[in-house]
């Protein structure tokens, strides 16, 4: 029975192959990943109980490898909540109070997560970091040092700018977590 060329057509658009691989690696003797209660994760393969390395920990020795940051020197992004916390730090360091400068930075904070609000904090800049970790460029985090000294140098707060919602309709599981982004948006 022929197929009619738009059932083709179809089946070449919306069907992909997949290919699967399972592989059997050896490693010297070593507990390469443990589970939350420290044992070694396994899987029973082929009747028999193999040791399991995750995908995670897997990727945790690659971005950690000496030859990942020879390749990607100098573009490697971190992962911080401090952020705004730097930012503020530049303010003080340039003689502006330490609570005026977390309330310069504020605004800087949320673009990146919620921002902390310790009542009695312990630190005076705590209140300047995000209550997520977020990971950054050192192009952005570069940008935002540069924002920071060109608030020192006009000694004024961040201005308040409407989001850029893009973000948000990609991915709406962040949306809980933008304080100034609700459902109604």
């Amino acid at each position: 029975m022929a197929i009619p060329i738009t059932n083709k057509i179809n089946r070449d658009i919306f069907m992909t192959t997949f290919i699967q691989l399972h592989l059997l690696t050896a490693y010297p003797a070593a507990n390469l990943n443990r589970d939350d209660t420290g044992a070694p994760k396994t899987v029973v393969l082929g009747g028999a109980t193999r040791l399991r390395i995750s995908s995670q920990s897997l990727k945790r020795a690659w971005r950690t490898s000496e030859l990942f940051e020879q390749a990607l020197a100098g573009h490697i992004g971190i992962r911080t909540g401090r952020i705004a916390r730097e930012a503020a730090q530049i303010l003080v360091d340039s003689g502006i109070d330490a609570k005026k400068a977390v309330e310069y930075v504020k605004n800087i904070a949320n673009c990146f997560g919620k921002v902390k609000e310790d009542k009695k904090p312990k630190e005076d800049l705590t209140n300047a970091e995000t209550e997520q970790l977020v990971h950054i460029s050192p192009a952005e985090f570069e940008a935002v040092k540069a924002l920071a000294r060109r608030l020192a140098e006009e000694k004024r707060p961040q201005q308040k700018r409407k989001r850029n919602c893009y973000v948000t309709i990609a991915w709406p599981s962040i949306l809980p977590c933008l304080p100034d982004v609700s459902e109604e948006n």
